[in-house]
């Protein structure tokens, strides 16, 4: 974890290695956008921007990174990056093994390893970005946006297409999620470097 955290702490001499991982988190956000096509032609265009969860995460996790590597880091947007990347990178995977039969069945099941693998792997992510956090009263509205996600995607009707047979436990996990990732992210920007 150290090396990894060293890589945040000397932009500049990183500047290589973060510019290549904000690449691969662009690359994210547009195939994230673009998978969710179908959804997006099917809602107003007002609520477009609750619906790709994931892809936006992926978004504010690159935003942070160019902050960092320009050294103009902003806490606010490392600490809403972290806590996004944390909980819909953990959402996606338990989403894909909750509805393992319909996200893994033969026809599909190459395509959602991968993103079991990739969402993952934007929750290991969080992690050390959490740590190049100094967490202050503008982090609060992070919570804000996780609750307001929560309220637009099971209330209003935004979240991912899916089964619907367990909708209320995802709904209640992806609330806890909201909360954990808070809590978690929080604790690490804590932890004196």
């Amino acid at each position: 974890m150290d090396a990894i955290l060293k890589i945040f702490e000397r932009p500049r001499e990183n500047a290589r290695l973060i510019w290549l991982i904000i690449a691969v988190n662009f690359a994210g956000v547009l195939y994230g956008w673009f998978y969710y096509e179908n959804q997006f032609l099917e809602t107003p265009v007002y609520l477009w921007m609750f619906i790709p969860d994931c892809p936006n995460s992926t978004l504010f996790v690159a935003i942070a990174l160019i902050l960092i590597v320009k050294e103009r880091k902003s806490d606010f947007m490392g600490f809403l990056a972290s806590v996004n990347a944390l909980k819909y990178g953990i959402w996606t995977c338990f989403v894909i093994l909750l509805y393992h039969d319909y996200f893994l069945s033969p026809v599909r099941r190459s395509l959602y390893m991968g993103m079991f693998v990739s969402h993952l792997l934007l929750a290991l992510e969080a992690i050390p970005l959490a740590y190049t956090v100094k967490f202050n009263r503008y982090c609060v509205l992070a919570m804000l946006w996780l609750l307001l996600n929560d309220f637009m995607d099971y209330v209003v009707g935004t979240h991912p297409y899916m089964p619907l047979e367990k909708i209320g436990l995802v709904a209640g996990f992806t609330v806890f999620l909201s909360f954990t990732s808070f809590v978690v992210c929080y604790v690490i920007s804590k932890i004196q470097k």
